[in-house]
Formats: C-alpha cells, sequence, structure tokens
C-alpha cells in the first residue's frame, strides 16, 4: 500500500468506504474531497477502513455459522419432540 500514488490511495478509499457503507446500510457519500487531507492521514484511514472491513467480513462469516449452529439444534430438538411424541401415542 505504501507504492502507491495518492491517486490510487484515493480511488481504493471511495471504493472501499463504499463497500463498507453499503453492508452497514448508510446513505452513501458521492462528495469526496480529499484536499486537507495529508498523505498520513489518507494512510491511516485506508488502514483502518481496510481493516473494520475485514473485521466485518469475518464476524458476517462467525455469525452466520452460528445461526446454522443454533437453527440445526432447533430442528434436531423438534425433530426429537415429534419422534418422542409419535413414540408415546403408538
Amino acid at each position: 500500500m505504501k507504492i502507491l500514488s495518492r491517486e490510487e490511495k484515493e480511488k481504493i478509499y471511495k471504493v472501499k468506504m463504499t463497500e463498507l457503507q453499503i453492508r452497514w446500510g448508510n446513505p452513501i457519500n458521492n462528495d469526496w474531497n480529499f484536499s486537507d487531507w495529508t498523505d498520513e492521514q489518507l494512510q491511516k484511514s485506508l488502514d483502518d477502513t481496510i481493516g473494520q472491513l475485514r473485521f466485518e467480513k469475518v464476524l458476517s462469516i462467525f455469525s452466520g455459522i452460528f445461526k446454522f449452529i443454533i437453527l440445526g439444534f432447533i430442528i434436531l430438538g423438534i425433530m426429537g419432540l415429534l419422534f418422542f411424541g409419535i413414540k408415546q401415542i403408538f
């Protein structure tokens, strides 16, 4: 990331921040003005945004796995109760 030009960093920041805002469900701001940002501020914001996006993606994966496990236990519990109830009837 350090060898990219300022214009490339700005373009990457716009793409990543837009992706992050879509993930959060926030309105997207198309008015990007980096003229008052220093190179260090741009680099730090870019690193922070990319890090947050990675965290959100990993969190989404773990959340999906957790929901799948909980749903599986609920379905197996209902099936077990049904089989036990049917066995008790006959």
